[in-house]
């Protein structure tokens, strides 16, 4: 599914005849009283129509000397003929109305030739700037066609105020087509549009220069002025003021360029006449803009295909069917789509934009995830990773299917295609990356590439949806971080946009790096305080001793502190069996020796390899015992150097506690001791074990030179021995 949208583009076939309807329609605007003879002002007759002659008229036609706005009553003919008055025969005002009419009807092919090319020409070039990819919805063809109808439907009113009314042309309401297009499709826009509507509405005054200066002053006043969407009554009341200030500026300026003088009327009543004043007309002007912009804002709203308020008010609703499957289905999707929502909304806040549509598309972007929510790691609790029998190919399939079947859902359930762009421009055309890595460790052997692990969306066209990109996987990121901070949310966040930068998701959404900068401060900021520490309370903290307290008791800890060994201990300690050795495992230890004994011996594979031998070789362990006792005893008795090897059938008594207490003994009972169970450092002094006799060494030399390991025994070898003496003595 190449293109999940429903948005139709403007193309250039599109543009050029949305510019050709538009030269027309703006052509006829302009002559449209010249069409019919009824419309024709004659002297001695009510006047169809009101006829406005230019100043620059007076100049031409009555060779006057002066270079300036001449009074109506000093040129003889007022420069407007209202409609229903009549112009007497035999008067300078009647030459003047008949000279102009015969020059303009009928409209010459040249006179329309020039106004329809130079009417073709703004109208293209206004759609290839609303074309353009940072402008979001404005490149969308019902967009287009909404502002210009917009621009037409003015111009047409303007036309009807100056054909059927006496009053000043700076009361026309040109700012109100700049005002509803910087709310709706954003100020950048708007700048734009006010200069086209400017350029029309001055063509119905045959181009008046002042007009142009005029109308494209209050257009731009308007667009700064204007908001988007930040409390739209208010922002339209400071824009109305705002135009009125700057078109009664902008006329008084005009006027001492090309009069010389602000005193244009004899009378000084007439400045402040409504019907005649071109001061109060701006001001009313101004305030018709306001007026008229506010009745028509949701009218407009919807040909562009905004969302009424009301509407996203009921989408809000959590009783909605989609939402509670979405919650029942995807518990965790759920959680994750309300904690985009308030990232989200407070990073549109902060740069203007619709917060309600951003919540409405985030409760709404992962409805997709509803149907198959165990292939998705929030969902998978308890439950088999059903991707640990896929091929990574398959893996991306089912991940997208979440958004294809998303969008099908939505569009099933008829909600506003505003909210269901955000279901299919939330991952835009980025790369699953997890699949593709692990394609390629794979060996990609079925040569794919990285378009078949592209998501099957759209670039975000808006800057709603292109924020709620941003949070949406700055937001499952979020949860992986270790100890949250500031710094790290930064980092995390400043990763993630720039790679969305690098691989151009964000190209057709109109967000500046301005709006950037204030969406990254604004969503580290909210990360902080979701993520705020908590004072432990002092149950928590007595629980947590207890833990800490018991970790330390169930925790041996050997004392030995030399590294070499350590490390010889460790390698002679992995399957000690003593009882192999000599006496018996539970034998007590000689008088005077304590339990406490240290033995850097003790390990857990010696207790292991111990309760394995004591249970498979009791008999064998006791005749050791006897050999052993018998070899000591003889080696003291001959002082002999060569023990030789234990007769296999000697049977000895248990030993007396002469021969439990020689040095051997000693030394393997409480190596015993601390295999089987190693105790905690204590603080008493150990038993000082004698050191082993020459004797003694020799017999365990020649039993074992080296440290010997078989499958069941391990003899410790000679320097653990030795080092155990040293510390007796």
């Amino acid at each position: 599914m190449k293109n999940l949208s429903a948005r139709i583009y403007t193309g250039i076939f599109s543009r050029i005849l949305l510019s050709v309807v538009f030269a027309c329609l703006c052509t006829g605007l302009q002559y449209v009283e010249l069409w019919q003879e009824s419309t024709r002002v004659e002297v001695g007759k009510p006047a169809p129509v009101t006829l406005r002659l230019p100043p620059g008229y007076f100049r031409i036609t009555m060779l006057r000397n002066e270079f300036h706005y001449l009074p109506a009553s000093s040129a003889g003919c007022p420069d407007k003929v209202a409609r229903g008055a009549i112009v007497e025969h035999n008067t300078e005002c009647a030459g003047l109305v008949n000279a102009f009419e015969s020059v303009r009807r009928p409209v010459g092919s040249t006179q329309l030739l020039g106004s329809f090319v130079l009417f073709l020409m703004i109208g293209f070039l206004l759609s290839n700037y609303m074309s353009k990819d940072g402008l979001g919805r404005a490149r969308w063809l019902r967009s287009q066609l909404s502002v210009f109808g917009l621009i037409i439907f003015t111009a047409a009113i303007c036309k009807a105020m100056l054909l059927y009314s006496t009053l000043p042309f700076t009361i026309l309401p040109i700012a109100m087509v700049p005002l509803l297009v910087s709310m709706l499709l954003g100020r950048r826009l708007s700048f734009g549009v006010a200069l086209a509507s400017a350029l029309v509405a001055s063509s119905l005054l045959n181009f008046n220069v002042q007009a142009l200066f005029v109308f494209l002053a209050a257009g731009v006043a308007t667009a700064v002025a204007a908001n988007t969407y930040k409390r739209r009554v208010v922002a339209t009341i400071k824009a109305t003021i705002l135009t009125a200030l700057s078109t009664i500026v902008a006329t008084a300026l005009t006027t001492l360029l090309f009069a010389g003088t602000l005193d244009i009327y004899e009378n000084l009543g007439d400045h402040l006449n409504p019907a005649t004043s071109i001061w109060l007309s701006g001001l009313f002007g101004g305030a018709a803009s306001g007026v008229l912009a506010l009745l028509l804002l949701p009218v407009f709203s919807r040909m562009v295909g905004e969302v009424p308020r009301h509407q996203l008010f009921d989408l809000l609703e959590l009783d909605h069917p989609l939402l509670k499957q979405i919650r029942t289905r995807a518990p965790s999707t759920w959680e994750h789509s309300r904690a985009m929502a308030n990232l989200g909304e407070a990073a549109v806040h902060a740069i203007g934009g619709n917060t309600m549509l951003l919540r409405v598309g985030a409760y709404f972007h992962d409805a997709g995830k509803s149907l198959k929510p165990e292939f998705f790691i929030e969902n998978q609790a308890g439950v088999k990773n059903p991707h640990d029998d896929l091929t990574p190919y398959d893996s991306a399939r089912a991940i997208f299917s979440h958004v294809i079947e998303g969008v099908k859902l939505l569009r099933s359930e008829r909600l506003p295609e505003d909210v269901i762009e955000f279901a299919y421009s939330h991952h835009g055309t980025s790369i699953l990356e997890y699949f593709w890595t692990k394609n390629l460790k794979m060996g990609n052997t079925e040569n794919l590439t990285e378009a078949d692990f592209s998501y099957p969306g759209n670039k975000p066209t808006t800057r709603e949806t292109a924020v709620l990109m941003i949070v949406d996987a700055m937001e499952a990121a979020a949860r992986t971080v270790d100890k949250p901070n500031k710094a790290k949310f930064e980092t995390l966040l400043q990763r993630i946009v720039f790679g969305k930068l690098s691989q151009g998701q964000f190209d057709e959404s109109g967000l500046t790096m301005h709006d950037l900068r204030i969406i990254i401060n604004t969503i580290i900021d909210t990360l902080v305080s979701m993520y705020h520490a908590r004072i432990k309370y002092p149950w928590q903290e007595e629980e947590a001793k207890k833990e800490a307290e018991a970790a330390t008791k169930q925790q041996p800890v050997s004392t030995n502190t030399s590294g070499s060994d350590a490390k010889e201990n460790t390698a002679s300690s992995e399957k000690v069996t003593l009882d192999t050795l000599i006496g018996d495992s539970h034998e007590q230890a000689p008088t005077g020796s304590s339990d406490n004994t240290p033995d850097d011996m003790s390990s857990a594979p010696h207790k292991a390899s111990l309760a394995q031998n004591e249970g498979e070789s009791q008999k064998e362990t006791t005749r050791k015992k006897a050999d052993t006792s018998h070899d000591l005893h003889n080696n003291e008795t001959s002082q002999s150097s060569d023990t030789g090897d234990v007769p296999e059938n000697t049977k000895q008594e248990k030993p007396s506690a002469q021969n439990s207490s020689s040095p051997v003994k000693a030394v393997a009972i409480a190596t015993v001791r601390e295999a089987k169970a190693p105790v905690p450092v204590e603080t008493s002094v150990p038993t000082i074990i004698p050191a082993p006799s020459k004797e003694a060494k020799e017999f365990l030399t020649a039993r074992s030179p080296v440290n010997v390991t078989t499958d069941n025994i391990s003899v410790p070898s000679q320097k653990v021995l030795k080092d155990v003496g040293d510390k007796g003595q």
